[in-house]
Parts: C-alpha cells; sequence; structure tokens
C-alpha cells in the first residue's frame, strides 16, 4: 500500500498521477490524463459500479481501496480483490474496450480517492500510447493473478483462514487494525453464513488473533 500520497488539494491530477503511477512517463499522455480526468473521494463506503453497468469511469487509485465482488442472480456476493493506490481494475477497462456491461461489483472503502479517466478515451490511448498500453497488459495480468488466488484459496484454503486473510485485506484498505464490519457482512463476503462466521471468529479471538467489538473486528496478530 501506497502511504506517500497527496490529496488533490494539494496537487493536480497530473503531479497525483506521476507521483502514484510512475509508468506514466509521457508527457503527453499525463497531459490528456489531467485535462479529461475527474477526482473522486468517497467519505463513506460507496458502490461505485454495480453488475448490468456500462462504467463512465476508469478508477486509478490513489488512496484507500476499491472492493471487486462477483453477485450472482440471487444476490449472493462473493469477495474477489482489492484494488490498491497505483492500480486499476483490469475487469472495468475490458467492459470499456469491448463496449459490454460489467461483470462484477465495485465498492469505494470510506476515504478512498482515486482519478477517474473516462471510457470514451480508453481505446484511443491504446493506440496512441506505449505507457497506456504497457499499463493496461500490467494491470490484466496483475487482476489474473488475484483471480487465480482467490480461485485456489476457495478451493484449497480453510474458511478461517480466508477469514483472516479478508479482515487483513480490509485492514489495509482502511489504514486501521479496527474493521468496522458485522459478522452478516464477513458472511455474505466469504459466501458463508453468519452463524459460521461468528463461530469462526470466536475461535479466532481464543488464540489471540482478534478481538471482536460490536461490529467491529480488531486485529491483534498483523
Amino acid at each position: 500500500m501506497n502511504k506517500n500520497v497527496e490529496t488533490a488539494d494539494e496537487y493536480s491530477i497530473k503531479d497525483l498521477l506521476k507521483t502514484n503511477f510512475p509508468v506514466f512517463g509521457d508527457g503527453d499522455l499525463l497531459e490528456e490524463m489531467s485535462q479529461y480526468g475527474r477526482w473522486f473521494t468517497h467519505e463513506q463506503e460507496e458502490q461505485i459500479v454495480a453488475e448490468g453497468d456500462f462504467p463512465k469511469w476508469i478508477p486509478l487509485v490513489i488512496r484507500g481501496a476499491i472492493k471487486v465482488s462477483r453477485v450472482d442472480d440471487d444476490g449472493e456476493e462473493i469477495f474477489l480483490y482489492y484494488l490498491y493506490p497505483g492500480q486499476t481494475c483490469a475487469m472495468t477497462l475490458n467492459c470499456c474496450m469491448v463496449e459490454k456491461p460489467s461483470e462484477v461489483r465495485a465498492i469505494a472503502e470510506q476515504g478512498t480517492e482515486y482519478v477517474g479517466l473516462p471510457r470514451k478515451k480508453i481505446s484511443e490511448w491504446m493506440m496512441q500510447f506505449n505507457d497506456w498500453r504497457n499499463f493496461t497488459l500490467q494491470s490484466y495480468d496483475e487482476r489474473y493473478e488475484n483471480l487465480l488466488q482467490t480461485i485456489d484459496d476457495i478451493a484449497f484454503k480453510q474458511l478461517d483462514h480466508r477469514l483472516l486473510d479478508l479482515l487483513k485485506d480490509k485492514s489495509i484498505a482502511l489504514g486501521d487494525t479496527t474493521v468496522p464490519i458485522t459478522h452478516k457482512k464477513l458472511a455474505e463476503d466469504l459466501h458463508s453464513s453468519r452463524e459460521v462466521i461468528s463461530r469462526l471468529l470466536k475461535q479466532l479471538e481464543n488464540m489471540g488473533k482478534v478481538r471482536l467489538k460490536r461490529n467491529q473486528v480488531e486485529l491483534l496478530d498483523f
């Protein structure tokens, strides 16, 4: 997680991208991004892309994190991965490139800030700027690795380990060892039941890894 991040009030979009996305060394590309980009901040947790949406903006995360998950026809959700500072969502990029609706849900965590790039410029920049093309390909590769890890976790890792990993991811996203979240929400993210998650959390507390509070979980062994 990048801890040396400035806010849009202190620097321009161009300066923020130059600092947090060093891959963008092309001055002409940075000028275009600065011209067409838009600054987004989220004081509270907020959904920024829903399944079935045609995303208007590609988020380049500057501060905080964006949670990406998959939702089935019954509304059941499973967590896929987080996007941290210096990253973007390859799935959203792909939607914009091929003009198709999103197949994932993206939620900005509390305190998240990002530069949104308009979908109409994505294909144009792919043809025009090597830096953007390389960044896009790198993002595809990183998210592919994320998805493989998620599949491995679901297939091979015990639920208590997945639960602890999710809490750690959430803690990194918030920049705090105390994670405000309910047992019900953890169960939804892990595609489990609240009763099972509550039991596992109690086990983790007895092991000295977490401390349970009302609608909060504090990580002790992190």
